[in-house]
Order: C-alpha cells, then structure tokens, then sequence
C-alpha cells in the first residue's frame, strides 16, 4: 500500500462487507490459524536469537573483549530477521519442518503475518528511540485464540463476483450481505483497482475489506464556505453555522446489558472454574484455568459482544455522517489538535470523565476530516493545540480566563455577549481562517514561507518540529518521577486539579490571540 502511486484525480478508499454465515467456510479458520502460528512462529524465532547473540556477547566478554567489540562480534555471529524478507526467506527454509501442512493454506497468510511481525518490531524500536510519539509500545505478544483475527492478501485469485459473492485465494467464494454495487460498477469501469484484501473476524461477525484506488467523480455540488467544528462531550460536535451533533454516548445505551453479562460470566466463571480464585475472592495471578466453558457461558459471551459491537457501530455511524456533511459542505473545515489520549489518561477522581473521552472519541472526528477533505476538494486547517478557543470571545475577541470547565454558556464583560460555549469556540476556530489566508497572501507576494509554529493554525500535514521540548505544542516525553507517570506537560489549575486539560493549563499559562502574540491572561483582561 505504501508503496503505490497514486494517480492525480484518485483516492485510496476501502470497502467492507459482511460475510454471511463465515462458520459454513473452514478455510476461513484454517487460514487465520495459519496466520497465528506463522507469527508466534516468527516471534520465537527472533527472541532465540536474541537469547543466542545474548550468550555470545557474554561469552566475548569473558574472554576479554571490550563491550562495543562484544556487541559487534555478536551481532556477526547472530543475525535476527528483524525485516519481512528476512523471515519469509527463513520460512521458506523451514517450513517442511514446523509445518507440513503450510500447502493447505494460501502463502499470503504466512506473508501477512510476517508482515505485521515485521512492522511490530519497527514501532517498538522507534518508540523506545523516540522516532514515533505516543504512548510506549510494547514487544510483540503471542497470539491465541480469540479476539480480533484477521488475514490479508495481496495477490491471488482476488475478485467481486456479482452483487453477493467475493473471491479470495484458496477460500473461494464467499456471499456476503451487502450488495457490492459500488465497487463491482468501478471495477468494470476501469476506475477502481484492488490493492489488498483483509478478512477480519470479530467475535461471531467476519468482514471481507478490499483496499483499492479508485477514481474519484467530481462532487454533486461544489463545497463552499468556511466552518468551524468544536468537540466535545456534552455536544459531540457543535460547528460554526449553529449545527450540532449529539453525542450518542454509545456506552450508555449498552451499560445496562453490559453490566449484567458481566456480571453474569462472572458468576459462571466462579462456578465453572473455582480454581481461579484465591480464598478472598480475587482472581490468581497469571494464567487462567477457565479453558472448558458451559454453552451457557459461551452464548453470554457472545451476547457481551454483540454489545460491545453495538456500542461501537453506533460510534462510528454518527462520527462519519459528521465528517461526510463538514468535508463535503464546506470548502475550508478548522477543528483542534486535541491530545485526545493525554487529556483523559491519568488523574485522580477523573475517572467519569475518562470513561465519557473515551466513548466520544474525539480524535475520531479529525481522522476521517484528514482523508475526507481529499476526496471532494476541501481543506482542513488545525488549531493550535493550546489556543484558548472556548475562552475567547467570538466578536471582540477578549479572553475570559476565569471561566471554569463547568459553565456552559459564555459571559463577556467587555461587549456583553452571551452565547453558548461550544458555538462561541466553534466560531473563533472559523475565525482562524482568516489569519491563515492572510499568512498564504503574504506568503504569495513576498515569497518567505510561513512560519506555522509561531500561529495558533497550521495547515493538515505540516508538523512542528519535535526535536526539541521547548515549543509548547511538542508531545513531551514522559516523567518516569512524576507522579503517577504524568507527562511533564501537565500543569495545575486554580483548584489545584494536575491536567493536561488545554484549556486547564491556559487558565495559568498565557493566551494566545489571533495575531499570535502571547499576553498574560491578566493583563489581558484589565
């Protein structure tokens, strides 16, 4: 996928379908099963060799050899495949030992493994180097049954039959439920072509996704406009012409069900399993004995899935007719660069509020706006990441400091407007487009190119430099002696709340207005 080019005037798109009855085709087990073995096969592989170049290096070491010649002898002596050729070219050496019956499955499923092993080794070693930002990745884990499986295929017999029917390599054809119209119409036409093929099974539900390119038709109608969208838990999105999207609040719909399957497996898991349990009722440290499991213990783990599914289903339907209706309405969308992640993830007495972040999803919204804004010739600008957009007003533009996270409607002194918060954030995040467009004019005519780091906006894909931890919009890195493991980026507001809540760090920091000249909050509001 990373790989090809994509011609002017085409997207990469994905489509998805639902396979109907999947437990009728065995293959379909078989395959994921092979994929599974494949890359647990591939993990021990390399922690072998690692455990090999560990006793070599030890061994130099004894005999008298400098630290950096015994590292270097032993990584001679020892090569790990670290790289997907590296253990498809092992594999194929090997496979006639571990495994006889590799020939009953497709080679793509060995390859997918290998592949995804491959790009786990690789978000290991960047994030302990600090080339990839977030949150620590971890060694790649042994895989077992259960849980989300997939396999991916690249080449083959890979085709969309008719209206319900799908091929992929060695499986065959597979009937899905829904009608594959849109993409069988593109493919005849010559304006689709199919990169990769997936099969995901998630709990009792299997999906055939095709990754393709295809040709994208002009829009119905031409988007125009510029708008503001502000996220949020109590409005999931509230934009600037006054259009506001509920929040779903997805969990709350299926917390009663879930809680009492919960508590239900619970039940079923002390009975079925007494040996799990220590005397005062906590579960035993390390592995789990519950393995035979009642029907009835199976058919309400399938109902907690089914729940949890539909929580996400509805999630994930209201978010993307969002994106859809600012992508394709609105010539210019503005949104905040949220550190979704950082803003719910540690602190004391916040977990409500942790559990709401996490059923909105803010960060989903700008996800979809980023590939969407493609496709029917928008753009998408991003805020600051500290840029008190909630606590400026949207027609003077004087900062209000001392408004709490609380308050729902906003109060300016100066001008005496009062309009509610998420719209008055909304509008100044619209306001942002102004200073934007400004910038490229100057740009345009004197020819320097603009410095985004030093404005409260920036275009989709230009990132600041992370190099260094003095900018204040750089992901810092964790404190291994904070508290609780907070980033040093967390900051405490007046109550003495730690947060790394944007708009709790600006009640103490300084605002940043629309020419992008920072003023203390004070002085500002004398």
């Amino acid at each position: 996928m990373g790989k090809v080019e994509v011609p002017p005037g085409w997207a990469c798109q994905a489509y998805r379908f639902e396979v109907d009855r999947p437990s009728r085709h065995q293959s379909i087990s078989s395959h994921e099963g092979a994929r599974r073995f494949a890359w647990n096969w591939g993990l021990g592989l390399v922690e072998d060799r690692l455990d090999a170049r560990s006793a070599y290096r030890v061994l130099a070491l004894r005999q008298g050899a400098t630290a950096d010649e015994a590292t270097s002898w032993a990584k001679e002596m020892v090569p790990v495949p670290w790289s997907l050729p590296a253990l498809r070219r092992i594999w194929n050496q090997e496979k006639d030992d571990v495994a006889p019956w590799w020939a009953e499955n497709s080679k793509e499923c060995y390859s997918s493994a290998f592949e995804a092993l491959s790009v786990a080794f690789k978000n290991y070693f960047d994030s302990r180097s600090g080339a990839r930002r977030g949150s620590r990745v971890g060694w790649p884990q042994t895989k077992r049954r259960g849980g989300r499986q997939s396999v991916a295929f690249t080449t083959g017999a890979i085709a969309v039959l008719d209206r319900h029917h799908v091929r992929l390599p060695v499986i065959g054809k597979l009937r899905v439920k829904e009608p594959t119209d849109k993409l069988r119409a593109r493919l005849a036409a010559g304006a689709a072509r199919i990169l990769r093929a997936t099969l995901t099974t998630e709990g009792s539900r299997t999906y055939a996704s095709f990754a393709v390119i295809a040709k994208r038709s002009a829009p119905a109608r031409t988007p125009q406009g510029v708008c503001g969208h502000d996220v949020g838990i109590s409005a999931l999105v509230t934009s600037s012409d006054s259009h506001v999207v509920e929040n779903p609040r997805a969990k709350e719909q299926v917390g009663k069900k879930v809680s009492r399957y919960q508590r239900r497996m619970d039940r079923q898991h002390r009975t079925g399993s007494p040996a799990c349990f220590n005397p005062d009722g906590t579960h035993v440290q390390g592995t789990c004995h519950w393995k035979e499991r009642s029907k009835r213990s199976v058919k309400n783990q399938a109902r907690l899935r089914r729940a949890h599914a539909k929580a996400a289903n509805v999630r994930r339907d209201t978010i993307c007719k969002a994106s859809h209706r600012a992508a394709a309405t609105y010539a210019v969308n503005v949104v905040e660069d949220l550190n979704a992640s950082g803003m719910g993830a540690r602190g004391r007495g916040k977990s409500g509020f942790n559990a709401a972040l996490r059923d909105a999803a803010l960060a989903e919204l700008r996800r979809q706006l980023s590939y969407k804004s493609s496709w029917y010739g928008s753009s998408l600008w991003l805020a600051q990441r500290w840029y008190p957009s909630s606590k400026l007003c949207s027609t003077c533009r004087t900062p209000n400091a001392g408004l709490s996270r609380s308050a729902r409607v906003f109060h300016c002194g100066s001008c005496g407007l009062v309009i509610d918060r998420d719209l008055n954030a909304a509008k100044n995040l619209a306001a942002l487009a102004e200073l934007a467009c400004a910038c490229l004019m100057a740009q345009l005519m004197t020819g320097e190119p603009v410095d985004w780091s030093k404005l409260p906006v920036r275009p989709l894909g230009w990132e600041p430099d992370h190099s260094t931890r003095s900018s204040r919009g750089c992901a810092r890195a964790r404190s291994r002696k904070a508290d609780g493991g907070e980033r040093k980026t967390a900051r405490c507001n007046s109550a003495g709340d730690r947060s790394f809540d944007r708009e709790a760090a600006v009640a103490t920091g300084s605002v940043v207005s629309l020419d992008g000249v920072s003023s203390s909050p004070k002085k500002a509001v004398a």
